[in-house]
């Protein structure tokens, strides 16, 4: 059923009074959204009730970067909105697929959970959301804060599952600094760290981002064997050490439920109930980028 856009759109908050232009960007794009089959120039003015020669100026800027194409002078919504909406739609799943797993894994673990995105741009990890531990002294970090890949748990796991070219030009160019005492610089070792995390398919990072804090990470492999997130459980150094292979069998067995749901590679909940470990996942096919199968061994000696 077409659908016809409506005479004029909100702004969400009446009383804005800061500048125009980009929320008038997302009204084209919202009303661009909702239109089948594209708009004229009259239409949308009419529509936004925004002056003609200054929607017209906002289009053009909007065409000349992709977000919005103009064909037959009929406005549709371009590539880089679409991009946009599938990376927005993306995150939405994962969140959707996640935050059931996220509260089992806080009451399973008594430690704060994380899921983490990759920003391929800037070559850092972002928190999308946390639920944090009950316990009075927590790790917790920020919603929508940026950590680097070299010396964060979430942040090796995101590195390790990418493309080789990635991981190469991302050790060779990345400022890479000592954070706290234990922050490990030397590029080589950091390769070698990379190599054994994406072989064992979880990571344990130690006081290397935040001193006194650390964190056991895996990540989520989504159906197009992808790696584009990554669940994380926060912990302070003093409870970490007496519970490193527990907390690394809960973040690996999370991070597959939320594959498999996502269908990604990982394991139906539903096939390893009643099983005190996740069931292996069944092996694809090799290919040059495809992540090995992931263990929940963890390699001491790559973690101070």
């Amino acid at each position: 059923m077409k659908r016809k856009p409506s005479a004029t759109l909100p702004s969400g908050n009446d009383d804005y009074s800061g500048p125009k232009s980009p929320l008038r960007v997302m009204q084209i794009v919202e009303l661009l959204a909702a239109a089948n089959n594209g708009l004229s120039l009259a239409a949308m003015t009419q529509a936004l009730q925004i002056p003609k020669t200054s929607l017209l100026n906002h289009l053009r800027v909007m065409v000349g970067a992709d977000y919005v194409s103009l064909r037959d002078a009929r406005y549709t919504l371009g590539p880089a909105s679409m991009r946009l909406g599938a990376i927005i739609a993306a995150d939405a799943g994962v969140l959707t697929a996640w935050r059931p797993v996220a509260a089992d894994l806080v009451a399973r673990g008594g430690e704060t959970a994380m899921l983490a995105t990759l920003d391929e741009h800037k070559a850092e990890a972002v928190y999308l959301d946390v639920l944090n531990s009950p316990q009075d002294i927590r790790y917790s970090p920020r919603i929508g804060s940026r950590w680097a890949l070299y010396c964060t748990g979430v942040g090796r796991v995101l590195l390790a599952f990418q493309d080789p070219a990635f991981i190469r030009r991302y050790l060779a160019e990345a400022n890479i600094v000592r954070r706290t005492a234990l922050t490990i610089t030397d590029r080589a070792r950091l390769r070698r760290i990379v190599e054994e995390v994406r072989s064992s398919g979880v990571c344990v990072s130690q006081g290397e981002h935040t001193v006194g804090a650390g964190a056991v990470a895996a990540p989520i492999i989504e159906r197009d064997g992808r790696v584009r997130h990554a669940i994380g459980i926060g912990v302070p150094i003093a409870r970490l050490e007496k519970q490193r292979e527990v907390l690394a069998g809960l973040v690996v067995a999370a991070a597959r439920q939320v594959s498999w749901t996502l269908g990604g590679h990982g394991t139906d909940p539903a096939a390893s109930a009643g099983t005190s470990t996740p069931q292996q996942p069944p092996r694809k096919a090799a290919t040059k980028t495809s992540p090995r199968p992931m263990k929940t061994h963890i390699h001491e000696r790559s973690y101070p």
